[in-house]
């Protein structure tokens, strides 16, 4: 209080009081929108894992089938060339 006092008294036209409530507010600025884009990335986060988790089951799927595919492919070839 006895700082605030003292710069109240020797700045009487409180530039300085002034220039720290424009650099208070620069920096609730700058923190509200560093706030904003952490949103933004946590969303665009969460909607690239549930991409990469959609497209890992559908390729789990292509992987199955193309297995099934090449085991019904041996067992022809099987009994088409018995050995």
């Amino acid at each position: 209080m006895l700082l605030l006092n003292t710069i109240v008294h020797a700045d009487p036209e409180q530039t300085v009081l002034q220039r720290l409530g424009d650099q208070a507010f620069s920096v609730i600025v700058l923190i509200g929108i560093a706030w904003i884009l952490w949103k933004r990335q946590i969303k665009l986060e969460d909607r690239l894992t549930q991409y990469l988790d959609d497209d890992r089951e559908k390729m789990m799927g292509v992987i199955e089938n193309n297995t099934k595919v090449m085991e019904r492919l041996e067992d022809v070839l099987n009994r088409s060339n018995p050995r």
